[in-house]
């Protein structure tokens, strides 16, 4: 099993194991871009931080939805979002610049930093260029506020160039910038759904692993279709086992339809549905045994047992039949 791979799963499982406990107290949940330097555009998925294509790999299987959309300029040139801006002089163009408070002498016009008419007597200021005494604010000197000094060409201006450099190196000006939007992601209803068998999914995982069966909880599978499914619990072999739990709260009149087209798509597969004894007779004549083989129990969350011996016996005659 590949190192990307035990991520990938390990960041499935972080998913849906977090859905399941922010629905349990009732918290509505969005995932929003944003910026990480010397990355790109990531989105916090409960904690840990995920490329913008594992939530579009969310999104492809019906896991979430787009809530939005969130605008962030970008390079003209490479379209990267990773941007840094820079202030400088507009006279010489260099970055070698100070922001300080700064003071204007009115009869000479000479403008600096307060510190340079600063004298050694409280209150009074001497301009250094023509050596006047400056008293009175408002009358001798004014103080216009916080302005900036080039350090290399000694220009004073309160409006800097603005400048902007992507991780690229590219060099742009702030009105030369693209726009890119990126979407706003809620869960969906099919998550929502999934997230409900959660903790019956991983008990029933973990009891069939302690049989030898190496079941892999809410596997990304994809279908002939180029549709790709998250399944419950998914045991690879010749054929594959696809095993869908169904509670009576995430069923609906679509539900037969939805796992026999589900069957039929996934190759070299036989699925197994586990659902309510309440579940109509009527319904189950859409399933096709060959392909599909149908488990059903009193109480799903209370026959966990009974749940895994019927899966092992499903199990044993598929190897038998192989032999």
């Amino acid at each position: 099993m590949s190192t990307e791979f035990q991520k990938s799963r390990s960041i499935d499982t972080h998913f849906l194991s977090s859905i399941y406990k922010a629905l349990l107290k009732g918290e509505e949940v969005e995932f929003r871009p944003k910026i990480r330097q010397g990355v790109g555009i990531v989105y916090d998925l409960f904690g840990i931080e995920v490329s913008i294509d594992k939530l579009k790999n969310f999104y492809d299987r019906g896991l979430i939805e787009v809530a939005g959309e969130i605008s962030f300029p970008s390079c003209p040139i490479c379209g990267d979002t990773c941007l840094h801006l820079f202030l400088a002089c507009p006279e010489c163009g260099s970055r070698n610049i100070e922001k300080k408070d700064l003071l204007v002498h009115y009869d000479c016009g000479y403008m600096d930093s307060v510190e340079a008419f600063q004298t050694s007597r409280e209150g009074v200021y001497r301009c250094p260029k023509c050596g006047g005494e400056l008293k009175r604010v408002g009358i001798d000197y004014g103080r216009p506020g916080f302005g900036f000094i080039c350090k290399d060409c000694r220009t004073v201006f309160q409006i800097p160039l603005v400048e902007v450099e992507c991780e690229r190196n590219h060099k742009i000006r702030v009105q030369q910038l693209e726009v890119k939007k990126f979407p706003v992601y809620r869960l969906s209803e099919e998550s929502k759904k999934i997230s409900r068998i959660f903790e019956i999914v991983e008990i029933i995982a973990v009891k069939l692993k302690e049989r030898g069966i190496d079941a892999v909880t809410f596997a990304h599978v994809r279908g002939l279709s180029g549709v790709s499914y998250t399944i419950p619990i998914y045991v690879k072999g010749n054929p594959s086992l696809i095993i869908e739990i169904a509670p009576e709260e995430i069923m609906d009149e679509r539900y037969p339809l939805l796992m026999t087209i589900e069957a039929v798509d996934v190759p070299d597969s036989i699925m197994i549905i586990i659902l309510p004894s309440s579940f109509r007779p009527e319904l189950e004549s859409i399933f096709n045994p060959e392909k599909i083989k149908i488990i059903k129990v009193e109480n799903i969350y209370r026959s966990v047992d009974e749940i895994v011996d019927e899966i092992v016996e499903v199990i044993g005659r598929r190897i038998y039949a192989e032999t």
